[in-house]
């Protein structure tokens, strides 16, 4: 008997019928499975892992955010609504802005203007943009918008906005000696700078 496979045809002939021992160790497959598996696994980890940690650091900008930032609403008597703030711990921001005329007068060439001016005494410890929200009325009736800022303002700053009814030109362009015109602020807000 020969051990050689017989050329032609058929599998080889071993002898006393043994066939060789199948090799051990990984199927092509399997290699294959594990080769791209485990670095896609790994990827995926690392994807999830960096997005949660984008997610933490974008929720904690927003929170330092809304430390820098605070607005309280204005009761119809002109003082703060609600207690002062409308966040709780939140200083009194109010008596940060106050209106310091609202007046109709004779501007150039005899047109008359609205004097609105508004003034702002940054009462915290850094510095503030301040906007100042309200309206004006005239015989009770709202007539216009009153927007203001004082930007940049250091602690203790003071800055008067003297062009506060720029918004308001047609309340004095059609006001009459006997009405009443009231500028009142309704909110205020501030931000860090």
């Amino acid at each position: 008997m020969s051990t050689q496979p017989q050329s032609g045809h058929g599998s080889p002939h071993y002898p006393d019928g043994h066939q060789p021992t199948p090799k051990q160790g990984m199927s092509t497959g399997l290699k294959v499975a594990l080769g791209c598996g485990i670095p896609t696994v790994l990827g995926l980890i690392l994807v999830g892992g960096c997005g949660l940690l984008f997610t933490k650091a974008a929720g904690d900008a927003g929170k330092e955010l809304d430390k820098n930032h605070d607005s309280a609403a204005v009761a119809p008597g002109g003082a703060a609504a609600g207690g002062g703030s409308s966040k709780v711990d939140e200083p009194d921001i109010t008596k940060d802005v106050k209106v310091t005329s609202c007046t109709v007068k004779s501007g150039e060439y005899g047109i008359k203007q609205l004097d609105l001016k508004i003034e702002y005494v940054n009462s915290g410890d850094r510095r503030f943009n301040y906007l100042a929200e309200g309206e004006v009325t005239v015989n009770g009736e709202k007539k216009s918008d009153i927007f203001s800022t004082g930007q940049n303002l250091a602690p203790g700053q003071k800055y008067t906005d003297d062009d506060a009814g720029a918004l308001a030109f047609d309340v004095a362009k059609s006001a009459k000696s006997g009405d009443r015109i009231e500028c009142k602020l309704i909110k205020v807000s501030r931000t860090s700078y």
